[in-house]
């Protein structure tokens, strides 16, 4: 197997501040959500719109800027989209409405989107195939493990120096990043004098590009279908814990202090250590088995139902303990399919078109975050009580994740395919 450069690490270790930082900024929304709830009078219904409305233009600058990773220098890529997110950091603490929140996030959802495939494509360039899990699962570790991180510090802001603060902070160390990147940055192995491993492949896959039209009757396969609605089911539980959580375990389990920093940053802490442990197992397993089902697909679809399971017991225990426990596990449970959604990508896709691929994953799946918090807001405005609409959507989510993670499971199948595999299936497929 080709060793990989050292170099790869610090690319890596760019990628993974890139994707805390990227996160933080998203879930900072419901950390502030009491406060600016009551300051600009809010209710449950409107606060869902709020959620929701950032990923109204993630989903097509997923889509859209995310297969331009494929082409595009990603090195400056990067460097745009993180300057669109610390900017927007810095102007939400002036809005003084609604219609300008929305925009904000609108905005930032934008800005956030094509962030997934790029990171998917600059590891594609940097790292061999048999540590894309590992690669992938860092990433994402990055994005929990710093939002479990941050979201306590954030919180003793906010109660200190107001919500606003927590969006200046985070400005900041966006700038501070940024200007790093830019100084170490690499686009590809070559600028260093190494080959990219996309194109040491070549025996693997044929690495013909094809246009978004040749492209769109692959994403119509039953198993990229499936994987999209199971990562659906995990960016649906994504966007209720960023929107939701904080505004649940205040509000309706009236936790304060110390116990509410743990229930909203354990399900972060235990998310961080899903994707680097089962991104390290399915990585184990690939070596051992070359089985992108028995590495990949059987990991993500069993921790999907699991995940079902814990969202379902969290809202019937009457235990404050078993409740932070239940909504703790379930997360990071169901965001296993979100590190090893882009390693079986990578093996039904070619290196050249695994931009298109995963912008198209991201778009479609990420869509069910810009329903749920809508689902969410009108079951908790209309329901007999706000208690009682909170339990009816977490029921709702717990079956939805039940049954796609069910149909993923068994359903996505890599196909066996001939040595007299068309060449243009190979063009986009391998």
């Amino acid at each position: 197997m080709p060793r990989t450069p050292k170099y790869s690490w610090v690319i890596l270790l760019f990628l993974v501040i890139s994707g805390m930082i990227n996160q933080v900024d998203k879930i900072i929304i419901g950390l502030v959500s009491v406060p600016l709830m009551e300051e600009f009078n809010l209710s449950p219904s409107q606060w869902g719109l709020v959620g929701s409305s950032f990923f109204w233009f993630f989903i097509f600058s997923s889509a859209l800027l995310g297969g331009m990773a494929d082409s595009k220098n990603t090195k400056k890529m990067l460097a745009w989209l993180s300057l669109i997110w610390l900017t927007v950091q810095f102007v939400t603490p002036f809005v003084s409405s609604l219609f300008l929140l929305v925009l904000t996030r609108m905005i930032l959802g934008a800005g956030e989107g094509p962030a997934p495939a790029l990171s998917t494509a600059i590891m594609g360039k940097w790292f061999p195939k048999h540590r894309h899990g590992i690669g992938f699962g860092a990433v994402l570790l990055g994005t929990t493990g710093g939002s479990a991180i941050a979201s306590p510090l954030l919180i003793s802001l906010i109660d200190q120096y107001g919500w606003r603060s927590a969006f200046i902070a985070m400005g900041i160390i966006g700038l501070i990043v940024l200007v790093l990147w830019m100084i170490f940055g690499k686009d590809n192995p070559q600028e260093i004098g190494l080959p990219s491993f996309d194109q040491e492949e070549q025996h693997s896959s044929t690495l013909s590009k094809v246009s978004w039209r040749e492209f769109l009757p692959y994403l119509f396969s039953k198993n990229f279908v499936f994987t999209a609605l199971c990562g659906g089911c995990a960016y649906w539980l994504l966007s209720v814990q960023a929107v939701w959580f904080p505004a649940y375990f205040s509000e309706i389990q009236h936790f304060s202090g110390q116990t509410l920093k743990l229930a909203v940053s354990l399900p972060f802490l235990f998310a961080a250590f899903c994707q680097l442990g089962f991104s390290l197992l399915s990585d184990w397993l690939y070596r051992k088995t070359g089985d992108i089902r028995k590495a990949r697909i059987n990991l993500a679809g069993s921790m999907m139902l699991l995940s079902a399971v814990c969202v379902y017991l969290a809202t019937t225990v009457n235990s404050t303990d078993l409740k932070i426990l239940f909504f703790t596990l379930a997360p990071g449970l169901s965001y296993v399919i979100l590190s090893l959604a882009p390693a079986i990508l990578m093996d039904f896709f070619s290196p050249k078109n695994i931009g298109k691929a995963q912008g198209a994953f991201i778009a479609l799946s990420s869509s069910t975050s810009m329903i749920a918090p809508l689902v969410f807001g009108y079951l908790i405005q209309y329901a007999a009580t706000e208690a009682s609409g909170y339990h009816y959507a977490f029921q709702i989510t717990s079956l939805g994740m039940f049954v796609f993670g069910s149909l993923f499971w068994f359903s996505v199948r890599p196909e066996k395919r001939s040595h007299s595999t068309t060449k243009a299936e190979e063009q986009v497929g391998v």
